[in-house]
């Protein structure tokens, strides 16, 4: 009944099978222990905040402020007003919700 149970528990979880040098698993083993955490704790915690930290890395543009002006420039310098193309799409968005790239309304 135990392993059922257990069976039960595991199955909305994925997992990952791999090799590392035993200095890499030294290394973790030790940190794990100075966080207090558990070996597959501390492990699975360290993929998810670095896998974040590369997607908000991906997903954010930062300028400085010479990049950034020049972009300001870019935009004011044209005069042109948007085609109605980009206003249709304005309007699409303002009435519904956006999902990947397309407009729901």
């Amino acid at each position: 009944m135990a392993a059922a149970s257990r069976k039960k528990g595991l199955r909305n979880k994925d997992s990952m099978n791999f090799r590392i040098s035993p200095e890499i698993k030294a290394r973790v083993v030790r940190a794990a222990a100075i966080t207090g955490q558990e070996l597959t704790d501390f492990a699975v915690s360290t993929l998810n905040e670095k896998a974040l930290a590369v997607l908000d890395r991906h997903d954010t543009i930062v300028l400085d402020r010479s990049d950034y002006d020049f972009f300001l420039k870019a935009l004011d310098s044209r005069g042109r007003k948007p085609s109605k193309r980009s206003q249709a799409a304005a309007r699409r968005y303002r009435q519904g919700r956006r999902s990947g790239a397309r407009y729901h309304v």
